[in-house]
């Protein structure tokens, strides 16, 4: 899905192959894009809507997710329906190799900071409950410093905080900054050699 047409065009084939489903009144119906939860009262009502779903049309295909020790992952989470209670956790699909702009790259440190931030702030924002929480943010700290974030980094407030770094000190007064692109870790030893 390259185009920026793309998106827009899968997002009406799907409202028309969905009409179906909806007009069946499951218990909960969600999309974004292609990507269906779809909650029914029973399991056979469940397989009726999947049978419906991929006989709409011969191009797609649907796959079902089975719940895994009671919590069913869609996109970035993971829900579980127990005794009329809904929990949910932050969720990182198993093929995900959890690799981010490392620490040490030559990216600007706003973007750095972004990419962290952005992970602790989803990690804290999708959970329901305190004990799910500290679980998600201990696996964004576990992400953050295996992609080579130091520990005391705070990304998981607002901003996110970088503790200083050499090559992003202030320039002294009779000195020009310069910016290169990162070009090899060859060249960039040499330069602070």
């Amino acid at each position: 899905m390259g185009q920026r047409l793309a998106p827009v065009l899968a997002i009406a084939y799907m409202s028309k192959i969905e009409k179906p489903i909806l007009d069946r009144r499951p218990v909960l119906y969600s999309r974004y894009i292609d990507d269906c939860l779809i909650i029914c009262p029973n399991q056979e009502e469940m397989d009726i809507c999947f049978d419906i779903l991929n006989n709409r049309a011969d191009q797609i295909k649907f796959t079902r997710e089975r719940p895994r020790e009671n919590w069913l992952p869609s996109l970035n989470i993971q829900i579980q329906l127990a005794r009329g209670t809904v929990r949910t956790k932050w969720h990182r699909k198993p093929s995900c190799k959890n690799i981010l702009i490392h620490y040490r790259s030559a990216h600007p440190i706003r973007t750095k900071q972004s990419v962290i931030s952005n992970m602790f702030r989803v990690a804290s924002k999708v959970f329901s409950d305190t004990d799910l929480k500290t679980e998600s943010l201990v696996t964004a700290r576990r992400i953050a410093v295996s992609n080579g974030y130091p520990n005391r980094c705070k990304g998981s407030q607002r901003g996110g905080h970088f503790p200083p770094r050499r090559i992003y000190e202030r320039a002294p007064v009779n000195k020009v900054t310069f910016c290169l692109p990162f070009i090899s870790d060859e060249m960039s030893r040499a330069m602070y050699d």
